[in-house]
């Protein structure tokens, strides 16, 4: 019974989370929205994810093919609208210095590609993943966590 009232609660939350994020999409910055991602191919609740990390190309799957080795997990603009986010690669990109308590609203990405200092990514939907300790900024000290709940898919309209 505790499940299926966390699975309700998650659902909820990424309902909301998924109307905040058109919200933002279309207010006076509409790529004011960062966030974490994970590939598709790990988006499944229960499954055991990296969202954040050194390795995030290896360690996540991607349907539209594999993921830049540069990319490390964190969209610093997202366009809810379109179902597209950007980023810069590498170190260049520092994730948020903390967590934020409780679940992590993360993007479920289907393709990401690399040109010149810019990624740019698809993303199908998203995911609440209770994190794990140890996340760090730096992505030496990757953010991982479990997939608590899983939303419909992105249309450019949760």
């Amino acid at each position: 019974m505790g499940r299926r009232r966390n699975l309700r609660r998650a659902a909820v939350l990424l309902t909301l989370l998924g109307a905040m994020l058109v919200a933002a999409s279309a207010s006076a910055d509409p790529t004011a929205v960062p966030v974490f991602v994970i590939g598709d191919g790990n988006a499944t609740a229960g499954a055991h994810v990296t969202f954040w990390g050194a390795q995030w190309a290896k360690d996540n799957s991607l349907s539209g093919g594999d993921a830049p080795s540069a990319f490390k997990g964190f969209a610093v603009s997202t366009d809810a609208l379109n179902c597209q986010f950007a980023t810069g690669p590498g170190n260049s990109v520092d994730g948020p210095d903390a967590l934020p308590p409780g679940d992590v609203l993360v993007l479920i990405a289907s393709s990401i590609t690399k040109s010149g200092s810019t990624i740019n990514g698809t993303f199908t939907g998203m995911v609440m993943v209770q994190p794990d300790p140890g996340y760090a900024s730096d992505p030496g000290h990757a953010g991982t966590g479990t997939v608590v709940g899983v939303s419909q898919p992105c249309s450019g309209n949760f």
